[in-house]
């Protein structure tokens, strides 16, 4: 039975500009597109895109999947595919909106290599330059200064235009993954190590409704239990059984927030038997009740 969509999935080739339909990549200013959805847009998502909202002056208020944010100057905002989202900008604030198909992301992060790839894009990243320091400001400042030069090579119909264009993301890209990295020196994990993790995550985002146990991640993936728990810490630094909470209790809260489901409802969606049992659980986790998690967001 087909399930209800209870997120909009936009499609700015479909939704928005048709004639962008099969593309890959999608440029416009934020006021023409405020114009269309709205500068107070509810909560969507992108199920295959990642999207990078550019305001240049103004306050906005973002929220990314749980994550909230205010800014009141210059800030760069990325949202990961699939991830709901809602923003509010004031009336005239200038700025763009950069759309890449998910496979831009990942090539990139593939060509990176090693620890990297595992990292490179894959959370919500919100970027001003009022807390950075001199070298990142001047980081900043630079991928402001590529969004010109992407605007005059999407205007213009100049030879190899898309190659310019690809080229001038990925220098974007790079530039917004150094401005997120807290400064720390990654881990080093061997590819064999990340590729275990990542087949994880996989196997989490198919089956964690249904299985939550570390056992039947270690029998999917042919590892025992300590070895599974040892390249988790190694490369996110969180052991298995808290990636998989994690999971879980990142999707009651989307049900709980988007969705009007009933504890019940919502318990039996998420492979809860007992909803007295889970709403303990999500108690635990977030230190409020489902319910008042509920309120809490409703009045945000």
């Amino acid at each position: 039975m087909m399930t209800k969509e209870w997120i909009p999935n936009l499609q700015i080739g479909q939704d928005y500009d048709n004639k962008y339909r099969d593309a890959d990549i999608h440029f416009d200013r934020l006021g023409t597109m405020a114009d269309f959805f709205g500068r107070d847009m509810p909560v969507h998502m992108h199920a295959d895109f990642c999207q990078i909202h550019f305001v240049l002056s103004g306050k906005t208020q973002f929220n990314i999947d749980q994550n909230q944010y205010k800014t009141s100057e210059a800030a760069i905002f990325y949202t990961p595919p699939a991830t709901p989202h809602a923003f509010l900008t004031e009336a005239n604030a200038p700025g763009y909106v950069l759309t890449l198909h998910h496979s831009i992301v990942n090539t990139l992060a593939e060509e990176l290599g090693g620890h990297t790839q595992n990292r490179f894009l894959i959370l919500p990243v919100c970027l001003t330059s009022g807390d950075m320091n001199p070298e990142k400001e001047k980081v900043f400042k630079t991928t402001l200064a590529l969004i010109d030069i992407i605007k005059s090579e999407w205007a213009s119909e100049l030879t190899y235009k898309n190659d310019a264009i690809l080229g001038l993301i990925k220098v974007l890209l790079l530039n917004i993954f150094r401005l997120s990295e807290s400064g720390e020196k990654a881990n080093s994990s061997t590819r064999h190590e990340i590729e275990i993790y990542k087949h994880f995550n996989r196997l989490v985002e198919e089956n964690y409704k249904a299985e939550k146990t570390i056992c039947f991640y270690c029998q999917q993936l042919d590892i025992n239990e300590s070895r599974l728990n040892y390249v988790c810490k190694k490369v996110s630094g969180a052991p298995p059984k808290t990636i998989i909470n994690s999971r879980v209790i990142l999707e009651a809260k989307r049900h709980i927030i988007h969705a009007n489901r009933s504890l019940n409802e919502l318990s039996y969606e998420l492979g809860y038997l007992d909803p007295s049992y889970f709403s303990r659980f999500f108690q635990i986790k977030t230190g409020l009740t489902p319910s008042e998690y509920k309120k809490q967001n409703n009045q945000g």
